[in-house]
């Protein structure tokens, strides 16, 4: 069964999902892309043969789509996906699923009335390293989860939500309560994405699971800067008989205390070319017995050379085949609303902690907080318009504007 799809968001994320997008021919017709920019939609769709768009809703009334992948900057979400469900198409949409609870609650509201299904492309949980950990963990290699530790960035307003994905893939469980703490410093002069960086913030927090687990997250506001570029993004699991290594920029192994020994298992590739192309079939741990995950697209032309890496295409790739099961089976997703949601209230949770310095704030959260409300603010004086109120008003606004990653 073949979706026709359509792609909402031309920039560089956009780019990235078409290299999923196009090697999954058998599943969808990709039938026209959009952005609000008719320069770069015209561009990118003549490189596909597909029809370009510089009006949102000229783009969903004409091809009848059954699908929307969209890929726009996380304030623009909740408009995007309104306008979709109007429509009556499905949804694909980058993550975060949306900045606030209200924005992601007006999301699931339109939605639900509308019938359609929302899968959310939280790549980090699905890419082939994090996979991989969760059999380790399945298979009680490093014995009970004790403590999770995170090093990654936050993007403007999308906060820790990578982080907190992960911790609860491999955690298990929920958490209780969150306390964050929050330190500014001055930093050399630098530039980078148009942005110059003179101060960074860096917000620390801690995290209590109700099985008794404990996570360490820290993140800082200027990963783009030359200064920070190139730092490791990390993820450590540490269990009662080993741990777990895995990240960006350093090694992805297992440590296990074997016979009062330590061994360390590291990650392992097996690659197959195909003219040009080197295209990553399994990765594993020779353990005993080895744990693996076998890469289901390895038989689709899927661009792997894409700059952001394999492991994200191949994530990507599972967000599309999960939204086209859901519609094709009308199933739930794999990775919906609720979990999507989950896990950036833990980073508004972090956020509302930090402000009062660092009082515990349980979950889940109540009213709205002093950061959401800061951010519905901003949104109204950026944008000229209530981000609900005025919503049918605001799908016309280029929300790329001064965001160099979508």
């Amino acid at each position: 069964m073949k979706l026709r799809l359509g792609l909402l968001g031309a920039g560089r994320r956009g780019k990235a999902h078409l290299s999923a997008i196009t090697g999954l021919a058998d599943l969808f017709e990709l039938v026209a892309i959009c952005d609000l920019n008719e320069a770069n939609a015209r561009a990118l769709a003549g490189s596909f043969g597909a029809k370009a768009y510089a009006d949102v809703r000229e783009f969903f009334s004409r091809e009848s789509l059954e699908v929307v992948d969209i890929v726009t900057p996380a304030e623009s979400h909740h408009l995007m996906a309104m306008v979709a469900a109007q429509y009556g198409a499905s949804i694909v949409i980058e993550t975060p699923l949306a900045p606030t609870r209200a924005m992601m609650d007006f999301i699931g509201e339109a939605t639900a009335k509308a019938g359609v299904a929302v899968e959310v492309a939280e790549n980090y949980r699905r890419k082939p390293e994090a996979q991989l950990n969760r059999k380790v963990l399945g298979a009680g290699i490093i014995g009970n989860v004790l403590r999770l530790t995170s090093f990654y960035e936050p993007i403007g307003q999308q906060g820790c939500y990578h982080s907190m994905s992960m911790f609860r893939l491999y955690a298990g469980a929920e958490v209780d309560r969150v306390r964050g703490f929050a330190f500014g410093f001055p930093v050399e002069r630098s530039e980078g994405y148009g942005t110059t960086f003179d101060a960074e913030s860096w917000t620390q927090a801690s995290l209590f699971f109700n099985n008794g687990a404990i996570g360490s997250c820290t993140y800082l506001s200027s990963w783009l800067s030359p200064l920070r570029r190139g730092h490791p993004h990390f993820v450590t699991v540490e269990g009662s008989a080993g741990f777990i290594v895995s990240g960006r920029n350093q090694a992805n192994s297992i440590h296990r205390l074997e016979n009062g020994v330590q061994v360390v298992y590291p990650l392992k590739v097996d690659t197959r070319q195909d003219g040009n192309r080197k295209i990553p079939t399994r990765f594993y741990y020779e353990t005993n017995p080895p744990v693996e995950y076998q890469n289901p697209f390895a038989d689709r032309p899927l661009n792997y050379a894409d700059d952001w890496g394999a492991s994200d295409i191949i994530a990507i790739a599972d967000a599309l085949a999960s939204i086209h099961r859901s519609v094709a089976s009308k199933s739930d997703p794999e990775y919906g609303i609720a979990d999507a949601r989950r896990d950036q209230e833990l980073s508004i949770a972090i956020s509302q902690s930090a402000s009062l310095d660092g009082q515990p704030v349980r979950l889940p959260l109540g009213g709205e907080t002093a950061w959401e409300r800061e951010q519905h603010e901003k949104f109204r004086a950026r944008w000229r318009g209530d981000a609900f109120k005025d919503a049918d008003q605001l799908i016309t606004r280029n929300f790329s504007i001064g965001n160099s990653l979508r």
